[in-house]
């Protein structure tokens, strides 16, 4: 992801997390979301939500996201 500075995917996997507890979307589909909200491309859009994907642990675990639980 070069283009995404270590601070914003911070704010993007936290937006994600509040998108899935949301319901509205399944993350599959939650990279047009991604897009709009931050007027990301298409392919950025995908790769962050990979990485958000591939990471969700390990998110939790460092606190940068929570299940809601």
């Amino acid at each position: 992801m070069k283009n995404v500075e270590r601070r914003n995917k911070n704010e993007y996997y936290v937006y994600l997390e509040e998108l899935r507890q949301s319901g509205v979307t399944n993350m599959f589909g939650s990279a047009p979301y991604l897009r709009e909200e931050f007027g990301l491309g298409r392919r950025e859009s995908i790769k962050i939500v990979a990485s958000w994907m591939d990471n969700y642990e390990e998110l939790i675990e460092k606190g940068i996201i929570s299940r809601g639980e």
